[in-house]
């Protein structure tokens, strides 16, 4: 049956859609759809029939697919019902009509235009939520995900967040937060989550005359960031700094300190091959057991847990 099928003229630039990967069990096919995205998968009824229709509810949960068709040796009421209620799109039966398969591709790049246009509107929506440190966005991304837009408007905010916050790239990785590097949608979520939560307490709310002071520190992380120090790089009253900051912010200045610290540390961590105790000294750390007590007081883990392979929760 498969031989059939992929042997249709329907395949090509003319209609835009071209056979990415052919799947000889239900193993084979988890594996692909775990690294990679579909618009079209088309399994064979038996294939299906055979696992008790799980492949197509794990299909359908994880998102990697949009549409999804059955094929088979003849029409079987059973197995179109079925397939129906788990949200296939289509069903054929030999012998194959070209023109079914080619209505059912016109739909889905139909789809694909209506998501588009959508995801724009979405990603922009997401950008603002994220911007102004709004706690809806998190109803906001559980929206996104049940809609199935979510990866794609997700991906595009990322790569804005980081375009007009370069200092991000002093504590968290770009592509850490994009789909293609993430093993599923759910983590996918996530993982974005967390960077909202990352940049709320690295760039809390505050107004103009805060602005000069934060970007000030975000940018060096490594430097002396006492109150004393900051004071006499900007000029600025040493108590007017402590005051202001926790009025405007509602984060001890000292507290924000210490998290812009770490966050850096965790990114040395994480991205060099510099010891703890390297890392302790250039965050102005004189004693690494007190460094490592305050990461594991921020982050629940010690900085040599945080350094273990990827298998191990990636974010702090």
């Amino acid at each position: 049956m498969l031989a059939k099928l992929t042997a249709l003229h329907i395949w090509g630039e003319e209609t835009g859609f071209e056979i990415q990967a052919v799947c000889t069990g239900i193993k084979q096919l988890e594996a692909i759809l775990q690294n990679k995205r579909f618009d079209l998968l088309i399994l064979e009824n038996q294939l299906v029939a055979e696992d008790n229709y799980r492949v197509l509810k794990n299909v359908k949960s994880s998102k990697f697919c949009n549409h999804i068709a059955l094929c088979s040796l003849e029409a079987d009421f059973e197995s179109a019902r079925k397939g129906i209620v788990l949200g296939v799109d289509d069903y054929f039966t030999l012998p194959f009509e070209e023109r079914l398969i080619l209505s059912l591709f016109n739909r889905i790049k139909s789809d694909n235009e209506d998501a588009q246009n959508s995801s724009s509107e979405f990603t922009d929506k997401l950008l603002e939520l994220f911007f102004r440190n709004e706690d809806s966005l998190y109803d906001f991304v559980e929206h996104l995900y049940k809609v199935n837009v979510m990866s794609d408007v997700i991906d595009k905010a990322v790569k804005v967040i980081f375009e007009k916050n370069d200092w991000l790239d002093l504590y968290v990785n770009e592509k850490d937060y994009i789909g293609a590097n993430v093993y599923d949608t759910t983590e996918h979520k996530s993982r974005f989550i967390a960077l909202f939560e990352s940049y709320k307490l690295l760039l809390p709310n505050h107004s103009e005359m805060l602005s000069v002071i934060i970007e000030y520190i975000l940018y060096n992380p490594e430097s002396d960031l006492r109150q004393k120090a900051i004071s006499e790089e900007l000029r600025i009253n040493k108590s007017y700094l402590s005051t202001v900051f926790i009025a405007q912010t509602g984060i001890r200045f000292v507290d924000y300190i210490t998290y812009i610290k770490l966050m850096r540390a965790a990114w040395l961590l994480r991205n060099t091959d510099m010891k703890v105790n390297e890392i302790a000294k250039r965050m102005d750390y004189k004693d690494v057991a007190y460094f490592s007590k305050q990461f594991k007081k921020n982050f629940s883990i010690t900085p040599s847990e945080y350094r273990l392979p990827d298998d191990y929760h990636f974010e702090i």
